[in-house]
């Protein structure tokens, strides 16, 4: 399966890039680094200038699966990825996507994500889900990383989470 990561953080080496890089090492994907490309952010008008977000829609149209990795700052995701999200808003909206309207309806989504707690914060998790369920994208899998005692997940966690990505079943 063609696997897309989409990856955005303040820290470009820090514990969600460490988390990718385990993930990478298992399973063939291409990862997008957010931050360095400019996004417009969502107009109603649907009227932008020129800039990257088109081109990463082709990118995402490929792809089989759609990894969203962000840390959790303050419940939420970074802001670059929030810009993202919003503007994907223009894929069912904007007559220059008319033709693109159901391109996410066939994908997998999964979510990468670290912070301070152990668990990934419900909140961030119900972001997601919304998001996914409003483009009719299959929730698949989260993979979370704590740093509340220096980076923390275990090889199994990282070995279900490439499982899933594979099409196969997660296994206990």
């Amino acid at each position: 399966m063609n696997t897309l990561i989409l990856f955005s953080s303040a820290n470009q080496t820090g514990n969600t890039a460490k988390t990718i890089n385990k993930i990478k090492a298992d399973h063939r994907c291409e990862i997008v680094d957010i931050n360095s490309l400019n996004i417009t952010p969502y107009r109603y008008d649907n009227q932008y200038p020129d800039d990257d977000f088109y081109c990463l829609l082709d990118k995402i149209d490929c792809a089989d699966n759609i990894v969203f990795a962000s840390p959790v700052y303050w419940y939420s995701v970074t802001a670059p990825m929030k810009n993202l999200i919003d503007r994907m808003t223009e894929i069912g909206e904007s007559d220059k996507l008319k033709e693109r309207t159901n391109m996410l309806i066939s994908k997998r989504g999964f979510v990468v994500s670290s912070s301070g707690n152990r668990r990934i914060c419900p909140v961030f998790r119900a972001f997601f889900s919304e998001f996914f369920d409003y483009n009719k994208i299959e929730y698949v899998a989260t993979l979370h990383a704590s740093n509340r005692n220096g980076y923390q997940i275990s090889s199994k966690e990282i070995e279900q989470f490439n499982c899933a990505l594979n099409g196969r079943k997660i296994t206990d």
